[in-house]
């Protein structure tokens, strides 16, 4: 069996009067029927680094400019997930990160998602079919979102290896 370790999970948010909100797709139901025998389902921002050499910040900061986003900082979750994907036939190992945005966007939609949608952590878990999203929403909340004192050594970007353009 393949064992990936190139993909990563993205928790784009922005703070809505102190509460997070964050991003989520639908899945279109063509992409449902190639991949997934037929199951629609909500999930996040991810991507594929480009290269082995290729940094996490410098994956996550690409993917985001794909989407046409720009982020106010890049975070890392402290979670690793493994998962069998079956559009791959292949174990992937999944590390999570976080982007945040100064507000809401309206994403540009491609073939494979139907519809997104800027939700509370308690509506982004009743959306959530897989354990690696509930798990990673969770470490993003205690790591993130809701600490009391985001400790700096999570802050990918900016920062003093990685400064902002």
């Amino acid at each position: 069996m393949k064992h990936l370790s190139n993909v990563f999970d993205l928790w784009v948010f922005y703070r809505d009067q102190g509460v997070a909100r964050y991003l989520m797709l639908h899945t279109s139901q063509a992409k449902a029927d190639k991949w997934f025998g037929g199951g629609r389902f909500w999930q996040i921002p991810g991507d594929f680094f480009a290269t082995e050499e290729e940094g996490a910040v410098d994956g996550v900061l690409r993917h985001l400019r794909d989407l046409e986003v720009e982020p106010m900082g890049v975070f890392a979750c402290e979670y690793v997930y493994t998962i069998f994907n079956r559009r791959f036939d292949a174990l992937q190992t999944v590390p999570v990160f976080a982007a945040e945005l100064p507000g809401p966007i309206d994403l540009a939609l491609s073939w494979e998602h139907s519809e997104s949608g800027w939700f509370t952590a308690e509506e982004c878990h009743q959306r959530i079919n897989f354990w690696g999203l509930h798990e990673g929403l969770d470490r993003t909340r205690s790591h993130v979102t809701e600490h009391p004192k985001m400790p700096p050594e999570f802050q990918l970007w900016p920062s003093p290896d990685h400064p902002s353009p």
